[in-house]
Protein backbone atom coordinates (compact mmCIF):
# COMPACT_ATOMS: atom_id res chain seq x y z
CA UNK A 1 0.00 0.00 0.00
CA UNK A 2 1.40 3.37 -0.96
CA UNK A 3 1.78 6.22 1.51
CA UNK A 4 -0.90 8.21 -0.39
CA UNK A 5 -3.47 5.37 -0.13
CA UNK A 6 -2.79 4.95 3.59
CA UNK A 7 -3.27 8.67 4.17
CA UNK A 8 -6.69 8.66 2.39
CA UNK A 9 -7.92 5.65 4.38
CA UNK A 10 -6.83 7.31 7.66
CA UNK A 11 -8.64 10.54 6.82
CA UNK A 12 -11.88 8.78 5.88
CA UNK A 13 -12.06 6.92 9.22
CA UNK A 14 -12.88 10.07 11.33
CA UNK A 15 -15.23 13.10 11.36
CA UNK A 16 -14.27 16.51 10.25
CA UNK A 17 -14.62 19.52 12.58
CA UNK A 18 -17.55 20.83 10.52
CA UNK A 19 -19.40 17.52 10.87
CA UNK A 20 -18.89 17.53 14.64
CA UNK A 21 -20.12 21.12 14.96
CA UNK A 22 -23.19 20.35 12.86
CA UNK A 23 -23.97 17.26 14.96
CA UNK A 24 -23.68 19.25 18.20
CA UNK A 25 -25.87 21.99 16.74
CA UNK A 26 -28.60 19.52 15.76
CA UNK A 27 -28.41 17.94 19.23
CA UNK A 28 -28.75 21.32 20.97
CA UNK A 29 -31.71 22.34 18.80
CA UNK A 30 -33.43 19.04 19.64
CA UNK A 31 -32.78 19.53 23.38
CA UNK A 32 -34.11 23.11 23.27
CA UNK A 33 -37.24 21.94 21.47
CA UNK A 34 -37.84 19.28 24.12
CA UNK A 35 -37.29 21.79 26.93
CA UNK A 36 -39.78 24.13 25.26
CA UNK A 37 -42.40 21.37 25.25
CA UNK A 38 -41.67 20.45 28.87
CA UNK A 39 -43.01 23.74 30.30
CA UNK A 40 -46.59 23.47 28.93
CA UNK A 41 -46.65 19.76 29.77
CA UNK A 42 -45.75 20.38 33.42
CA UNK A 43 -48.26 23.24 33.60
CA UNK A 44 -50.97 20.98 32.22
CA UNK A 45 -50.14 18.31 34.81
CA UNK A 46 -50.25 20.93 37.59
CA UNK A 47 -53.67 22.16 36.42
CA UNK A 48 -55.02 18.61 36.35
CA UNK A 49 -53.74 17.99 39.88
CA UNK A 50 -55.34 21.21 41.14
CA UNK A 51 -58.65 20.30 39.48
CA UNK A 52 -58.57 16.87 41.08
CA UNK A 53 -57.80 18.41 44.48
CA UNK A 54 -60.70 20.89 44.23
CA UNK A 55 -63.04 18.11 43.14
CA UNK A 56 -61.95 16.04 46.14
CA UNK A 57 -62.58 18.96 48.52
CA UNK A 58 -66.04 19.61 47.08
CA UNK A 59 -66.98 15.95 47.42
CA UNK A 60 -65.67 15.87 51.00
CA UNK A 61 -67.60 19.00 52.00
CA UNK A 62 -70.83 17.81 50.40
CA UNK A 63 -70.58 14.36 51.98
CA UNK A 64 -69.85 15.88 55.39
CA UNK A 65 -72.79 18.31 55.26
CA UNK A 66 -75.20 15.71 53.94
CA UNK A 67 -74.22 12.65 55.94
CA UNK A 68 -72.35 13.52 59.13
CA UNK A 69 -74.46 12.54 62.17
CA UNK A 70 -72.20 14.52 64.51
CA UNK A 71 -73.21 17.99 63.24
CA UNK A 72 -76.57 18.21 65.06
CA UNK A 73 -76.70 19.94 68.45
CA UNK A 74 -78.76 18.45 71.30
CA UNK A 75 -82.31 17.81 70.08
CA UNK A 76 -81.99 19.89 66.91
CA UNK A 77 -81.80 18.27 63.50
CA UNK A 78 -78.72 18.59 61.29
CA UNK A 79 -80.73 20.90 59.04
CA UNK A 80 -81.63 23.22 61.92
CA UNK A 81 -78.08 23.21 63.28
CA UNK A 82 -76.52 24.18 59.96
CA UNK A 83 -79.18 26.81 59.28
CA UNK A 84 -78.59 28.38 62.70
CA UNK A 85 -74.81 28.19 62.32
CA UNK A 86 -74.95 30.10 59.04
CA UNK A 87 -77.68 32.49 60.19
CA UNK A 88 -76.31 33.44 63.60
CA UNK A 89 -73.11 35.07 62.39
CA UNK A 90 -74.11 35.46 58.71
CA UNK A 91 -71.72 32.63 57.79
CA UNK A 92 -70.19 29.39 59.05
CA UNK A 93 -66.65 28.11 58.56
CA UNK A 94 -65.35 24.61 58.19
CA UNK A 95 -61.93 23.26 57.28
CA UNK A 96 -60.66 20.44 55.09
CA UNK A 97 -57.03 19.29 55.15
CA UNK A 98 -54.74 16.31 55.50
CA UNK A 99 -52.90 15.91 58.79
CA UNK A 100 -50.54 13.56 60.57
CA UNK A 101 -52.23 11.52 63.28
CA UNK A 102 -49.74 13.04 65.71
CA UNK A 103 -46.51 15.01 65.68
CA UNK A 104 -44.58 11.75 65.95
CA UNK A 105 -46.62 9.80 63.40
CA UNK A 106 -46.11 9.45 59.65
CA UNK A 107 -49.69 8.30 59.07
CA UNK A 108 -51.83 10.89 57.31
CA UNK A 109 -55.59 11.21 57.73
CA UNK A 110 -58.21 13.52 56.24
CA UNK A 111 -59.62 16.15 58.60
CA UNK A 112 -62.95 17.86 57.97
CA UNK A 113 -65.02 19.82 60.44
CA UNK A 114 -66.35 23.18 61.57
CA UNK A 115 -64.35 25.85 63.34
CA UNK A 116 -64.33 25.41 67.12
CA UNK A 117 -66.41 28.56 67.58
CA UNK A 118 -69.38 27.28 65.57
CA UNK A 119 -72.55 26.12 67.36
CA UNK A 120 -72.43 22.54 66.12
CA UNK A 121 -71.78 19.15 67.69
CA UNK A 122 -68.43 18.82 69.44
CA UNK A 123 -67.38 15.86 67.29
CA UNK A 124 -68.03 17.90 64.14
CA UNK A 125 -65.37 20.47 65.02
CA UNK A 126 -61.68 20.74 64.16
CA UNK A 127 -59.45 21.01 67.22
CA UNK A 128 -56.87 23.79 67.37
CA UNK A 129 -54.11 21.20 67.82
CA UNK A 130 -55.02 19.56 64.48
CA UNK A 131 -53.77 22.56 62.52
CA UNK A 132 -50.22 22.20 63.85
CA UNK A 133 -49.89 18.73 62.29
CA UNK A 134 -51.35 19.68 58.90
CA UNK A 135 -49.59 17.81 56.09
CA UNK A 136 -50.46 20.22 53.31
CA UNK A 137 -52.66 23.20 52.45
CA UNK A 138 -55.53 24.00 54.81
CA UNK A 139 -58.73 24.67 52.90
CA UNK A 140 -61.00 27.22 54.56
CA UNK A 141 -64.60 26.64 53.47
CA UNK A 142 -67.02 29.51 54.06
CA UNK A 143 -70.77 28.79 54.01
CA UNK A 144 -73.22 31.62 53.42
CA UNK A 145 -76.81 31.99 52.26
CA UNK A 146 -77.19 31.35 48.53
CA UNK A 147 -78.64 33.74 45.98
CA UNK A 148 -81.27 31.12 45.07
CA UNK A 149 -82.99 31.52 48.47
CA UNK A 150 -86.27 33.48 48.11
CA UNK A 151 -85.96 37.22 48.79
CA UNK A 152 -88.33 36.98 51.77
CA UNK A 153 -85.62 35.21 53.77
CA UNK A 154 -82.73 37.54 52.93
CA UNK A 155 -81.65 40.92 54.30
CA UNK A 156 -80.29 41.95 50.91
CA UNK A 157 -82.17 42.81 47.73
CA UNK A 158 -80.80 40.67 44.90
CA UNK A 159 -78.57 41.04 43.00
CA UNK A 160 -77.02 43.41 45.57
CA UNK A 161 -74.92 41.78 48.28
CA UNK A 162 -73.71 43.31 51.53
CA UNK A 163 -70.31 44.95 51.99
CA UNK A 164 -68.69 41.56 52.59
CA UNK A 165 -69.99 40.24 49.28
CA UNK A 166 -72.52 37.79 50.75
CA UNK A 167 -76.23 37.31 51.36
CA UNK A 168 -77.47 37.04 54.95
CA UNK A 169 -80.56 35.39 56.44
CA UNK A 170 -83.30 37.62 57.80
CA UNK A 171 -85.56 34.92 59.29
CA UNK A 172 -85.02 32.39 62.09
CA UNK A 173 -85.47 28.70 61.42
CA UNK A 174 -89.03 28.82 62.82
CA UNK A 175 -90.10 31.12 59.98
CA UNK A 176 -88.17 29.34 57.25
CA UNK A 177 -90.74 27.35 55.25
CA UNK A 178 -88.56 26.06 52.42
CA UNK A 179 -87.87 22.33 52.16
CA UNK A 180 -84.15 22.86 51.56
CA UNK A 181 -81.48 25.34 52.56
CA UNK A 182 -79.22 26.52 49.74
CA UNK A 183 -75.73 27.74 50.54
CA UNK A 184 -72.95 29.42 48.64
CA UNK A 185 -69.65 27.68 49.31
CA UNK A 186 -66.35 29.53 48.90
CA UNK A 187 -63.07 27.62 49.25
CA UNK A 188 -59.75 29.28 50.11
CA UNK A 189 -56.33 27.59 50.26
CA UNK A 190 -54.02 28.61 53.09
CA UNK A 191 -50.54 27.51 54.15
CA UNK A 192 -50.20 25.21 57.18
CA UNK A 193 -48.70 26.84 60.28
CA UNK A 194 -46.03 24.20 60.90
CA UNK A 195 -44.89 22.77 64.25
CA UNK A 196 -45.18 25.06 67.29
CA UNK A 197 -46.95 27.72 65.21
CA UNK A 198 -50.49 29.04 65.55
CA UNK A 199 -53.08 28.94 62.79
CA UNK A 200 -55.71 31.67 62.87
CA UNK A 201 -58.96 29.77 62.42
CA UNK A 202 -61.28 32.74 62.94
CA UNK A 203 -62.70 33.92 59.62
CA UNK A 204 -62.64 37.61 58.71
CA UNK A 205 -65.04 38.12 55.81
CA UNK A 206 -63.74 41.62 55.14
CA UNK A 207 -60.24 40.24 54.55
CA UNK A 208 -61.46 37.22 52.59
CA UNK A 209 -63.52 39.47 50.34
CA UNK A 210 -60.27 40.93 48.99
CA UNK A 211 -58.98 37.47 48.08
CA UNK A 212 -59.92 35.19 45.21
CA UNK A 213 -61.30 31.81 46.31
CA UNK A 214 -59.92 28.81 44.48
CA UNK A 215 -63.48 27.65 43.87
CA UNK A 216 -67.05 28.80 44.49
CA UNK A 217 -70.19 26.73 44.10
CA UNK A 218 -73.71 26.24 45.50
CA UNK A 219 -75.00 23.30 47.48
CA UNK A 220 -78.11 22.55 49.53
CA UNK A 221 -79.24 20.38 52.40
CA UNK A 222 -82.74 18.92 52.48
CA UNK A 223 -84.96 19.35 55.49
Amino acid sequence: MTKHQYHCIYRSSGFSLIEVVLAIGIFLVTVLALVGLLGPTLQSIDEVEKTDEVSSIVNTVNAFLQNSPSIAVALDSKFTTIYNAVGTGDFATLFVFRAYQSAQSENIVLKVGFDEGEAVGTNAKIRTADFSVAAGPIYRVVLTASSVIPDDYLNETKPDRNRNGIYTLSEPIANYLEGSFAMEVRIYAEEPPGPNQTFVSATNLGTLNTKEPIFTYNTAIVR
